[in-house]
C-alpha cells in the first residue's frame, strides 16, 4: 500500500538517501553527484515558503521516494508537480508507477482537473516515465536557472 508523510525534519536523511541514490538526476539538475543535508534542508524550507507541499513516499511504510506538490503556481495558474523521485533500488519495479497512479487519486479527489511539471530537457528516463503516464508535450522552456527543460501536462478525469 503506497502512503503519502508530511516531510519533516526527522525525515531529512530518508530524503537525503533517496536523492543521493540517483546521481545522474543530481548530476544533470545540481551540478553533482551528491548532495548534503543541509541542501536538502533548504531546498525543504524553500519548497515550503512557496506554499508547496512535499512528502515521503512510502510502499507498505518503507520509504520509496519524494513527491513535491504546488497546488497553483502563480505564475500560470497550473498545479505543479515539482518533484518525484524515486529510490534507485526501487525502481523498474513498478513502484514508481504505483506511486504516481495513488498520488494521482489523491489530486483527483481534491478536484484537480489538469496539472504541469518540468523535465529537463537531457533526463531521457523522465520524458519516457511521464508520457507513459499520459502526459502531453506542453513547450520547451528556459528555467530561471538557464536551464533547458520541456513542460508536459496531464489532464485527469
Amino acid at each position: 500500500m503506497i502512503t503519502f508523510v508530511s516531510t519533516s525534519p526527522d525525515l531529512l536523511e530518508v530524503e537525503l538517501s533517496i536523492i543521493n541514490s540517483n546521481p545522474f538526476y543530481n548530476r544533470i539538475i545540481k551540478g553533482r553527484e551528491q548532495l548534503t543535508a543541509e541542501e536538502i534542508q533548504q531546498e525543504v524550507e524553500e519548497t515550503i515558503q512557496l506554499g508547496a507541499e512535499r512528502y515521503v513516499i512510502c510502499s507498505d511504510d518503507q520509504p520509496i521516494g519524494i513527491v513535491e506538490y504546488l497546488s497553483l503556481n502563480p505564475n500560470d495558474g497550473y498545479p505543479w508537480l515539482g518533484l518525484f523521485m524515486i529510490d534507485k533500488s526501487c525502481q523498474g519495479k513498478g513502484q514508481g508507477n504505483q506511486a504516481f497512479q495513488a498520488f494521482e487519486q489523491r489530486l483527483i479527489h481534491q478536484g484537480v482537473q489538469a496539472f504541469r511539471l518540468a523535465v529537463n530537457i537531457e533526463n531521457e528516463p523522465a520524458h519516457i516515465f511521464w508520457k507513459r503516464q499520459n502526459f502531453q508535450y506542453v513547450k520547451h522552456s528556459i528555467t530561471r536557472d538557464n536551464m533547458e527543460v520541456i513542460i508536459y501536462e496531464k489532464e485527469l478525469n
